[in-house]
């Protein structure tokens, strides 16, 4: 084993610690839903519509600034308790806009993300009665994001 010295010893712990930092996040698995096709088991979408009764509506923020939402729909009966999200906002033309949902016992993450009139969504995930599911939505007006992540109560 080599044992490094010096300032050249400090700047490759540095880079070193960086790489493993990078492969670790990159092991994170995400999906994009640009075809419902495409989905990771368990997911699905993007749909024109979710199954069930709307369960939770969530205001976008930056900071105390709120502006688009999140929201969220249920359904215990469809595919063993299925969630199903969309993020938008009303504002006159195009804005990027991201809706990501995961099941909190996966590693996979399945999103819809692009500039939309009105929202991007709906996606879903399946198979997640008494699951915990991880939220997060985002629209971006002007170079600002607002942005908010929501946990089922089973997560807490």
């Amino acid at each position: 084993m080599r044992i490094l010295k010096g300032h050249t010893s400090k700047r490759r712990a540095f880079v070193l610690a960086a790489f493993v930092m990078l492969a670790g996040l990159l092991q994170v698995p995400a999906a994009s839903a640009s075809e419902t096709a495409a989905a990771p088991p368990g997911y699905g979408g993007p749909f024109s519509s979710c199954p069930g009764e709307t369960y939770k509506t969530v205001t976008l923020r930056n900071g105390t600034t709120e502006l688009g939402y999140m929201q969220i729909w249920y359904s215990g009966s469809y595919k063993g308790g299925t969630y199903c999200a969309r993020a938008g906002e009303s504002i006159a033309g195009a804005h990027h806009m991201e809706i990501v949902v995961r099941r909190g016992d996966w590693q996979t993450s399945w999103s819809d993300s692009g500039t939309y009139n009105d929202y991007a969504g709906y996606i879903d995930v399946y198979g997640a009665a008494t699951k915990c599911v991880h939220f997060f939505g985002r629209v971006t007006v002007n170079g600002v994001n607002y942005d908010r992540t929501w946990l089922t109560p089973e997560c807490l």
